[in-house]
């Protein structure tokens, strides 16, 4: 059983599930009506919607998430929709079991056995923790101690999970449930294979989409291969270059960031004077305002020398250092790559980056040094940017065409495999439903 994560465990705590004096007698006959009933197994009213409202809050949490990346409406947060959604879960929870059971899969080895006690330990370990850090977070009290009030205090409120889990043993009953889920999984799925003929006819088409989308926009290709995607297909006008780089020293980059923001200091001074002198009033000292511009005028030149000066300073170091490694690789024999581990502070791929003429994702000035290059094995001098200076060297050309088959043949296998794995899964499960004695009651819930 996957381990909950300590938002799922908390946003569980705030669910309190009815069973104190307080409750009405015919509110917790409410609560115990059966919603979901899988050949006699059944599921009460309190349960559902505890996780219904669990799910709703945790899908607003994540849409909240995810909406700082630009997206927007991924979980659902329409209750009906919900419902029914965790009605199914349940129904298919119950389906699998009851399925797991009857076939024995159910009795776990003393290896299996130990694990789930491992596991059922760890959750419940975590749901603890999660009591303590939301209710108990002030507490005096430590180690055992703190844990057994914690465990008092569960008891006591009748805190559960969303699946109203709080002993230990109840962690590792649903440990035991989800292992036997897990050997149903793989019972399910023992037959499925995947063909050579089914991996041919799916290289083929990845190739042509590969293909295709490279034709509207071939700096696909480069961002792929440069972030270690596996690809399929290659367009004309790629080559691969390695670089090693000399970054601007630090402390002379900050001497001249000390000295730009003199220099932005000493121009606001100026606009400030200036702004008196134009705004002075009739009476006011002009002389003494024009004197301040002039001064503030001199400021300015003076803190753009010494800018300028500090700029200079921090190229013409790393020029000097570029300039000896450059040296080195355009030397007779050179090991560029050894220069490369050596000297550069780029954590460039060892094969280096896939690049073409006007590629938009590296500077414009290492994409014109590197496409200056014009034979394989040419070194470049250094090209400045604003990282540093790059010294370049044009590695091989990329061949236009696909990607040969024994080459992803594992990776669309594999992939292949999984979804075949997924799709009879779901459609023996859905059978499985389909024959059962499944009853659901969602009106009850309103």
């Amino acid at each position: 059983m996957q381990k909950k994560s300590l938002l799922a465990l908390l946003l569980a705590l705030m669910m309190l599930l009815s069973g104190c004096a307080l409750v009405s007698v015919d509110t917790a006959k409410d609560n115990a009506r059966v919603i979901v009933d899988v050949n006699g197994e059944t599921v009460n009213k309190a349960t559902i919607s505890a996780a219904v409202q669990n799910t709703l809050a945790q899908n607003q949490y994540y849409n909240q998430l995810y909406s700082s990346y630009g997206m927007s409406g991924m979980f659902s947060t329409d209750e009906a929709t919900v419902t029914s959604e965790v009605i199914n879960s349940y129904v298919e929870n119950l389906v699998s079991k009851q399925k797991a059971a009857e076939l024995g899969l159910n009795e776990l080895t003393e290896e299996e056995q130990a694990e789930v006690e491992a596991t059922g330990k760890e959750n419940y370990d975590s749901f603890i923790q999660s009591v303590i850090d939301t209710y108990m977070p002030g507490s005096k009290l430590e180690g055992d101690a703190l844990i057994q009030a914690a465990e008092k205090y569960v008891a006591d409120r009748s805190i559960t999970t969303v699946d109203g889990r709080f002993s230990l043993e109840d962690f590792v009953q649903a440990a035991k449930d989800s292992k036997a889920v897990e050997k149903l999984q793989q019972y399910m799925i023992q037959d499925v294979t995947v063909s050579d003929e089914e991996v041919q006819a799916e290289y083929g088409a990845r190739v042509e989409a590969a293909k295709t989308e490279y034709e509207t926009n071939p700096d696909a290709y480069g961002v792929s291969r440069n972030n270690g995607s596996t690809l399929y297909y290659a367009p004309a006008g790629y080559r691969m270059v390695k670089h090693i780089l000399i970054p601007f020293d630090t402390a002379d980059q900050a001497a001249a960031t000390e000295k730009q923001t003199a220099l932005t200091a000493a121009q606001t001074a100026l606009t400030d004077a200036q702004a008196a002198l134009e705004n002075a009033a009739e009476d006011a000292d002009k002389d003494a305002l024009q004197s301040a511009v002039t001064e503030a005028e001199q400021a300015v030149a003076d803190a753009q020398a010494a800018y300028d000066e500090a700029a200079a300073t921090t190229k013409a170091n790393a020029k000097a250092k570029a300039d000896e490694v450059y040296a080195l690789a355009a030397a007779e024999g050179a090991d560029f790559d050894a220069l490369v581990t050596e000297y550069s502070t780029d954590s460039m791929p060892a094969e280096g980056y896939a690049i073409r003429e006007g590629f938009a994702s590296f500077v414009t000035e290492f994409t014109e040094g590197a496409m200056a290059l014009q034979n394989v094995g040419d070194v470049s001098e250094p090209v400045e940017s604003t990282y540093g200076y790059h010294i370049i060297q044009y590695a091989s050309d990329v061949e236009e065409g696909a990607v040969a088959l024994e080459d992803v043949q594992s990776v669309i296998s594999s992939s292949l495999l999984s979804q075949k794995q997924n799709e009879t899964s779901a459609a023996t499960l859905a059978q499985w439903v389909s024959e059962a004695n499944v009853k659901t009651y969602a009106d009850r819930l309103n």
